[in-house]
């Protein structure tokens, strides 16, 4: 790799190489951030922890990824070096969730889930910005197939390492740690030159504080922050729910699994087809038919059983994740000089709020029901609809 920082190419073509390289990166934090879907249901006994605990600590280690994300961003605008910010949460993340099948106590095993989560969550604004200025003209596209590569390996985690623990038990969670450790060593020696923010594609722009600026587009703030949280609560809520309620129920932890693998598999063709579309079309219609349509589709999981699920199931992540990409862009878009700031509202802030609101569903549904929880969360994804007309309205009169 070129020992020189490289030009932005946001007016070239996209160097799909370099994608590739954080792409694979991506993979792997996420795959380590969504080791829950499998981890949780197994360590439900020896932790002693009831369904409400246990959907708990998944949505407080959701939260650690995400609220720190837009201040993140900030300091990555002003230029940060990927040779620091890539290897150091790679390499924390992966120590971290490696420990997390060897904690004998409930605090100490939410103690290494926050500390995994703030990982996981430092290493998105820098490598957004870093896919921004290599991106060219196709930003939608370019983010999708990061964006997708991340989906992938939130998708392969619980499938494979469910197949794992059947054999070999929680301890074999442990493994996935090896390449992306492998992968941080990597970063460390070959992405030295390498610096975003000004120099890749942050904006260069005025130097102002983060609330300043959420402050002077306060409007499309809120507008962004209900289109990625509404899309969030939907898939973070299956994500979470329906493999400790399979759990709960008696069935085997590889059916938990497996719903939440085809809902992330599925959503990363959903992610690449929605990306490609922004570039095409307003991008706020991708929203509103993404919302409506990934809603139709939940209740289609929730009233079928089988292959018939599998297939609604699939049909919820295809449609609910075709807008992370999109939102994603939306947000650059809104704030052009601080686009890591962007990435981390749109990413990390949505999802934070997103993990609010799955805690409020955990409690609901052991009040109620998992299906009741689910509905909720079915509506809460619907205020997609109206908050990305809003924003085209007002991106119309701008």
């Amino acid at each position: 790799m070129t020992s020189q920082a490289p030009a932005p190419a946001s007016e070239g073509q996209p160097e799909y190489g370099l994608i590739a390289v954080a792409a694979t990166g991506h993979f792997l934090n996420d795959a380590m951030g969504n080791v829950y879907p499998v981890l949780i249901p197994l360590m439900m006994t020896p932790l002693h922890l009831t369904l409400v605990a246990a959907a708990l600590v998944t949505t407080a280690n959701r939260m650690s990824q995400s609220l720190l994300q837009p201040f993140i961003g900030r300091f990555t605008d002003r230029g940060s070096r990927l040779s620091l910010v890539l290897p150091a949460a790679l390499g924390i993340g992966a120590v971290t969730t490696g420990l997390l099948p060897f904690t004998g106590t409930a605090w100490l095993f939410l103690a290494l889930t926050l500390v995994a989560g703030a990982a996981n969550a430092a290493f998105h604004p820098p490598a957004l910005t870093w896919v921004r200025s290599i991106g060219g003209t196709r930003r939608g596209r370019s983010t999708s197939l990061f964006l997708v590569a991340g989906n992938l390996g939130r998708a392969v985690a619980p499938l494979v390492l469910g197949a794992l623990a059947i054999g070999l038990g929680a301890a074999s969670i442990a493994w996935l740690s090896l390449p992306a450790l492998l992968l941080a060593f990597w970063y460390l020696r070959r992405l030295r030159a390498y610096r975003v923010g000004v120099a890749g594609g942050g904006g260069g722009g005025e130097e102002m504080p983060a609330f300043g600026l959420i402050r002077r587009r306060f409007g499309d703030t809120v507008s962004l922050l209900a289109m990625t949280s509404a899309r969030a609560t939907l898939v973070n809520a299956i994500i979470v729910l329906v493999p400790i309620a399979y759990r709960v129920a008696g069935e085997p932890i590889y059916l938990g699994a497996a719903v939440v693998g085809v809902l992330l598999l599925a959503g990363s063709f959903g992610n690449v087809a929605g990306g490609t579309l922004s570039d095409l079309m307003p991008r706020q219609w991708v929203v509103v038919v993404g919302a409506l349509a990934s809603v139709a589709a939940l209740v289609g999981f929730l009233l079928t059983h089988g292959v018939a699920s599998l297939v609604f199931v699939a049909l919820t992540g295809l449609f609910g994740m075709s807008t992370t990409s999109v939102t994603m862009v939306i947000g650059q878009e809104i704030f052009p000089e601080s686009v890591g700031m962007a990435s981390g509202i749109a990413l990390g802030l949505g999802n934070a709020v997103a993990a609010a609101l799955v805690a409020l569903l955990s409690v609901l549904a052991g009040v109620t029901s998992v299906t009741v929880a689910l509905l909720v969360a079915g509506a809460i994804a619907l205020l997609a609809v109206p908050a990305a007309v809003r924003h085209r309205r007002a991106a119309a009169q701008a």
